[in-house]
């Protein structure tokens, strides 16, 4: 596990600025177990096919809806605080269809679509914003409902890729209910990252 790490954190006007450990935390949405099953068949289909990346573990398979990065233990209670005044109705996602960042021609981020509930994600993406905004990373790339699935290094074979992609490109995963929101915290191994939930904010 990695160490504790003591830095001056400064805020933004309103937060004072303290020393502490710092706690790497993000906001999610977890895939639902019907979900994860179907995301794992695609990494593996993709690694046959080629392809050097690193697959994200399936139960780390999630959707970000913000990353606040490295925050003091009173700033992470700042936070629960906020998150427990959130209020927003339950509601469903459709996962279809598979995509890449930069582009599907030169991929370094594999990911998975959502359709609908693109937009209650959206929404609660600015509602998070609204409240903990102040806190923690800014990120000026704008929000884009997705699910990373892979994270790839080199294509070697991009015939081969291509075809696991055309495969999969429009392909209909299902649907879960979003019942729930998450506050995670995520500590780096050499391994790969290790996730525990900090705090659940149920939907109504």
């Amino acid at each position: 596990m990695a160490s504790a790490v003591k830095v001056k954190f400064i805020t933004r006007p309103g937060i004072k600025a303290m020393s502490r450990e710092l706690h790497r935390v993000f906001i999610a949405v977890d895939l639902a177990d019907q979900l994860r099953e179907n995301m794992v068949r695609i990494q593996r289909e993709l690694m046959s096919s080629g392809i050097d990346m690193k697959p994200v573990e399936p139960e780390n398979l999630h959707i970000t809806l913000r990353f606040i990065g490295e925050i003091s233990r009173e700033l992470l209670e700042e936070v629960k605080k906020r998150l427990g005044a959130i209020k927003y109705n339950k509601f469903t996602i459709h996962v279809r269809g598979v995509g890449a960042f930069p582009s599907i021609d030169r991929p370094r981020v594999i990911w998975v679509g959502i359709e609908e509930g693109a937009r209650d994600l959206m929404n609660l993406h600015e509602l998070i914003m609204r409240f903990t905004g102040d806190i923690g990373e800014r990120d000026e790339r704008g929000f884009v409902p997705h699910l990373t699935i892979a994270r790839v290094k080199y294509v070697r074979n991009k015939e081969k890729y291509m075809e696991v992609v055309r495969k999969y490109e429009n392909m209909d995963f299902g649907t879960q209910i979003v019942d729930s929101i998450k506050l995670k915290r995520s500590v780096l191994t050499p391994r790969g990252p290790i996730y525990s939930d900090l705090m659940t904010i149920k939907l109504s």
